[in-house]
């Protein structure tokens, strides 16, 4: 309680200072600025991976950057909350994380700070479940696995009588549905 009543005089205080002017100005222009900067980085990891002719080296090199600044806003702020940046720019943070291939002790950091955050709707379930799943073997969703021919198949799924359930749990498609969808966009266009 005392706390609160702190805070409250530090904030009519602040106010005070800026003349009347918005508190929320002072609060927030980090998370807006930040938001801002998520989706730019995104922007650009689609831009290396989509071009004409894709350059290994530059999209490595966008990953380690954007890993690199990533962790530091991590590292300030704890996971980019949906509340806080918005969620377009929170699942670019995911994007991003699931892109830092590199660096898996990042990823699995990444993974501690959304996982709480599932449970209170301040970090996308479905985004969590593909960043757990590029980080476990076995997988626990199906997200990850590859062509045999022209049918995508998961890689090694835990417990896979199980795997609906837990998808469904994450507001996800079921697997046979995600197989169909992966199958036709990245399977069939290689024969």
């Amino acid at each position: 309680m005392q706390g609160n009543v702190i805070r409250c005089v530090l904030l009519i205080f602040c106010a005070s200072l800026l003349g009347g002017r918005a508190v929320a100005q002072v609060a927030r222009p980090d998370a807006s600025r930040i938001a801002e900067e998520l989706i730019a980085m995104e922007e650009k990891d689609q831009e290396v991976r989509s071009a004409q002719k894709v350059d290994v080296n530059e999209v490595l090199r966008v990953d380690a950057q954007n890993t690199h600044r990533l962790n530091e806003i991590m590292t300030s702020m704890g996971w980019p909350r949906i509340s806080v940046v918005g969620k377009k720019a929170a699942d670019a943070a995911a994007l991003l994380a699931l892109h830092a291939d590199r660096h898996p002790q990042f990823q699995r950091r990444a993974l501690e700070l959304m996982q709480p955050l599932v449970e209170t709707k301040e970090a996308d379930p479905e985004q969590f479940a593909y960043l757990w799943d590029r980080t476990h073997i076995p997988q626990r969703f199906g997200t990850q696995g590859g062509c045999v021919g022209t049918a995508w198949l998961p890689d090694e799924v835990e417990d896979p009588a199980q795997v609906e359930s837990r998808r469904a749990a994450m507001g996800m498609r079921p697997l046979s549905d995600y197989v169909a969808i992966a199958s036709e966009m990245l399977c069939k266009t290689k024969q």
